[in-house]
């Protein structure tokens, strides 16, 4: 490398390519190049295989959760609501987890809750709440 000074401080300055006086790569240089290569594409095939078991996996877990989505549409699909004219009714169906430490969850659809009563009633709406979960 070569010495610069600079603010009186002595600084070597390293090129990342060792290079021969042509300006061409040594063979060395190009073998630890290769090998880096080669690493980062064994690093990039691992990472693909741990984001296919983690994508297999959560698949997997949401086979038991179809189940809900099918009954919940079979639900609404039945559901025979006809609303007056007049006075709008409004019923609100408030489904939470009945499953882990979701606390977060329920405060969020409480919280939606709460907001949004007050703007049904307002403009003149018959509120009804039903909570699932």
């Amino acid at each position: 490398g070569k010495v610069d000074k600079m603010f009186s401080r002595a600084i070597l300055q390293i090129s990342p390519v060792s290079t021969n006086v042509r300006g061409m790569a040594t063979l060395k240089a190009i073998s630890m190049r290769l090998k880096a290569v080669t690493n980062i594409q064994k690093i990039t095939k691992s990472m693909k295989m741990v984001s296919a078991a983690k994508y297999a996996r959560a698949e997997r877990e949401l086979k038991p959760a179809r189940t809900y989505g099918l009954g919940a549409r079979a639900f609404y699909d039945r559901a025979d609501i006809v609303q007056d004219g007049n006075k709008p009714n409004h019923l609100v169906i408030a489904m939470t987890s009945d499953r882990g430490l979701c606390g977060a969850v329920h405060s969020s659809i409480s919280r939606t809750l709460k907001a949004s009563i007050p703007e049904k009633k307002a403009a003149g709406a018959n509120v009804s709440i039903v909570c699932i979960g």
